[in-house]
């Protein structure tokens, strides 16, 4: 997809997720997440008890959503990703980016920028024995 991703956070090359040891105590669950299973479809509505918050605490709020939900994008693209070098294991690794590279640009799927150091950092986890981040 062309152009710069309007919520390109730099991220390194972590692929570690965020888990229930990264939840503040008193932190309480935000509902308004709406999946729509069968199509992969979501939706946000904010519920009013976050509306009512003020302006730039919900701003804040939203910002570390943004944040958490790319690094778990971010996760499942090196995942998917893996999981089709597995399937093409003869085709060339540069051929293999290109047609993965070309179907996310099809689907409307924004790579990050290190996306490579991100395939070449899960490898070696995998290669070292060492619990993968993926």
């Amino acid at each position: 997809m062309p152009g710069t991703f309007p919520y390109d956070f730099d991220f390194g090359t972590t692929l570690t997720l965020p888990t229930r040891d990264d939840v503040g105590q008193g932190a309480r669950r935000l509902d308004g997440c709406y999946v729509e299973e069968g199509e992969g479809e979501a939706t946000f509505v904010p519920p009013k008890s976050f509306l009512s918050q003020p302006p730039l605490w919900r701003i804040d709020v939203l910002q570390d959503l943004m944040h958490d939900f790319e690094l778990v994008r971010r996760h499942a693209i090196v995942e998917w990703a893996q999981s089709l070098a597995a399937s093409n294991p003869l085709v060339d690794e540069a051929v293999r980016l290109r047609a993965f590279r070309d179907a996310c640009e099809q689907l409307g799927i924004h790579m990050p920028a290190n996306f490579e150091a991100l395939l070449v950092l899960a490898q070696r986890f995998k290669a070292a024995g060492s619990p993968d981040p993926t």
